[in-house]
């Protein structure tokens, strides 16, 4: 929106200073609409090149971190390797402020069973619903990681029991996709642990949430939808 607004001033002072120099022709005026444009120009290549860098310093990343086994091929999520990295720099930081640790996991419900009924592409339609979801409602202090196939894990940081409900209200018990011609349901199953960080170890949380089963919810059905 503010860039928008921005492009929009923009139109708005260059439109100005060409009117200015057509209508009034001058030295002065000519130079002045041809400031406005070159840096108007200049502005927004510095952006793009601003972006282009960010975006190839991100693949540089990515493709390191995979390289070394820490992304997940979904998304470019962060893997189990990397979620393992980050409870042993976590969990000692919040013994030692005895600070709450909550972890959430998260799987998509009979998976296997919806891709028979409904084929493999809504099967990853489901998957990166599911993902843009997840990445939406976490906090970027919090750690969104992929476990490998329909499984998720959201670590919590400095957050209660009670504050981690919080948390999983928004992440409705279903979600809708597309098949082509309407909206199926799907369910997300949910399981939240909290750990008093006393005598654990990361592996034991990390074996947790991979062997953990999660719960479904009750969800009242969306309007339109049936179930996948």
């Amino acid at each position: 929106m503010l860039r928008i607004v921005s492009f929009g001033l923009w139109g708005v002072i260059i439109a100005y200073a060409v009117f200015t120099a057509v209508t009034n022709p001058s030295m002065v005026s000519l130079i002045t609409a041809a400031a406005f444009v070159l840096l108007f120009g200049v502005v927004n290549a510095q952006l793009l090149l601003s972006r282009w860098l960010d975006q190839r310093r991100f693949k540089m990343m990515s493709s390191k971190l995979t390289g070394t086994g820490y992304i997940s091929e979904l998304h470019n999520l962060p893997n189990r390797n990397y979620l393992l990295s980050e409870l042993r720099r976590e969990m000692p930081r919040a013994r030692s402020e005895e600070a709450p640790f909550t972890l959430i996991i998260f799987e998509l419900d009979e998976m296997d069973g919806i891709e028979a009924r409904r084929g493999k592409g809504f099967r990853e339609r489901t998957l990166n619903s599911a993902v843009e979801l997840l990445k939406r409602v976490t906090r970027s202090s919090d750690f969104l990681s992929h476990l490998g196939g329909e499984r998720f894990c959201v670590v919590l940081t400095e957050c209660t029991y009670e504050q981690g409900f919080l948390y999983l209200k928004r992440v409705p018990g279903t979600i809708a996709v597309s098949d082509g011609r309407r909206m199926l349901e799907v369910r997300i199953t949910a399981r939240m642990m909290q750990y008093d960080m006393e005598s654990m170890y990361a592996t034991d949380v990390l074996h947790d949430a991979e062997e953990s089963s999660p719960l479904r919810r009750k969800e009242a059905p969306r309007a339109n939808t049936v179930a996948a």
